[in-house]
């Protein structure tokens, strides 16, 4: 019967069986050493030429190969796990070849080999971080009764934007990938006043290669009726910090690996944009008033304030969609962003719920009012406010891991130059 490497403890003195993938081999005189893992963990075994038969074909193997080894199990004080196996019998299943990328390799030639790269420790502890902090919030937005919902990717019409959209050919007519599930989410959250939330794949064609973008993201998005401004931030702030401290089993791996303090308890700041100008206008970087917060305005916020998360508020009318809710007096909207650690995660907002100001406010970005008509419908027959927000995943988890590039966050990252 098998038995996974964190179950060890238990057994020592005992024949163990483990499924394993090799790591490191050394062979040396008259022992091979190998350090290999399986799903729970890693361990150290040990070969004895004079008792393993097949140990010349052993000594053969190379990183990511994978094997059978049975043997007993004792302590030992020379490994750093405080055991060992001491190999009885190995069974070779799979023999890999040189690997074309090592750690220090660049992160595009890394890419260029992805299901390579993907078998390092370092790929395995990032997925599983992405892993629990989905789960996390999903568990938080459950357990406030919200409803997990899944909105359509192909649309008739941009759900943003008409410039950074994928238009692909649906039968004789023109569909287009979904920036954003927010007029989908928007409807679902008036239907179910207690809230919706999809984990889902988001698209843009944006033309850029920078470190913080994909052409396509996991979006976690989130809407509920009948909050204020305040309160949907808020909302956001309590699953963010529920999420975060349930990454707590994975502090001591991530300080060894990644070299960084994972965020559990995060520092949290809320300021306007108007604000979070002056504090950068006091410190060399004047902004107009009609500017959004620049990516390195973001990042300087963060080094003077000090804060792991910043929500800022009230966002131009001019640099928002036409689905948030417009103060024209003021040339504001009723919206925040949410910068982590330096780099934009969340946009959100109260939306317009008014059936006549959300027609005009479409028209006014350039919307046209049939590729909105089903969403229309649920405002002309009377709907309550609602308020959301979306995070981008990758970006999330490329923060709390100090990672170089958001893709290195995504399996298989799609951008301008990888499909």
């Amino acid at each position: 019967m098998r038995t996974l490497v964190s179950e060890l403890k238990e057994k020592v003195g005992q024949t163990v069986k483990l499924y394993l993938t090799l790591d490191v081999l050394r062979d040396q005189k008259h022992l091979q050493f190998i350090l290999g893992h399986d799903k729970s963990g890693s361990i150290q075994l040990v070969v004895s030429k004079s008792k393993v038969v097949n140990h010349e074909e052993i000594g053969q193997l190379l990183q990511g190969s994978a094997f059978i080894v049975e043997g007993e199990l004792i302590e030992s004080k020379q490994s750093r796990f405080g055991m060992e196996v001491q190999v009885e019998k190995l069974e070779i299943i799979s023999k890999a070849e040189a690997f074309p990328i090592t750690d220090e390799s660049s992160i595009d030639l890394r890419f260029d080999y992805r299901a390579v790269d993907l078998k390092t420790e370092k790929s395995r502890i990032i997925f599983r971080v992405r892993s629990a902090f989905i789960q996390g919030c999903r568990e938080y937005l459950l357990s406030r009764g919200m409803v997990e919902i899944s909105t359509p990717k192909l649309l008739s019409g941009a759900s943003e934007s008409g410039s950074q959209v994928f238009s692909v050919k649906y039968f004789d007519k023109t569909a287009y990938l979904a920036q954003s599930p927010q007029l989908a989410k928007q409807t679902g959250a008036m239907m179910l006043e207690e809230g919706v939330f999809e984990c889902g794949p988001v698209f843009r064609s944006e033309e850029s290669r920078s470190s913080r973008h994909l052409c396509e993201f996991t979006g976690l998005d989130i809407e509920i009726a009948w909050l204020t401004l305040e309160e949907i931030m808020k909302l956001e702030e309590e699953m963010l910090c529920h999420s975060f401290k349930k990454l707590e089993p994975f502090k001591e791996d991530v300080k060894r690996v990644f070299g960084v303090e994972l965020i559990t308890e995060p520092s949290i700041h809320y300021m306007t944009l108007i604000e979070a100008k002056e504090i950068l206008k006091s410190h060399g970087m004047p902004l107009s008033k009609e500017q959004d917060l620049p990516d390195e305005g973001e990042k300087r916020l963060f080094e003077i304030l000090g804060k792991d998360l910043i929500f800022v508020t009230d966002y131009p009318i001019a640099k928002r969609p036409f689905y948030h809710s417009w103060d024209r007096e003021k040339g504001t909207t009723k919206s925040f962003d949410l910068i982590m650690t330096g780099i934009e995660i969340t946009s959100g907002s109260v939306r317009e719920h008014d059936y006549k100001k959300v027609k005009e406010q479409a028209l006014e970005k350039g919307v046209r009012l049939e590729s909105i008509e089903e969403y229309l419908q649920t405002f002309k027959y009377g709907t309550p406010p609602t308020s959301g927000f979306g995070i981008g995943v990758e970006r999330v988890v490329a923060k709390l891991l100090g990672l170089s590039s958001v893709k290195e966050a995504s399996l298989f990252p799609r951008d301008p130059d990888r499909l």
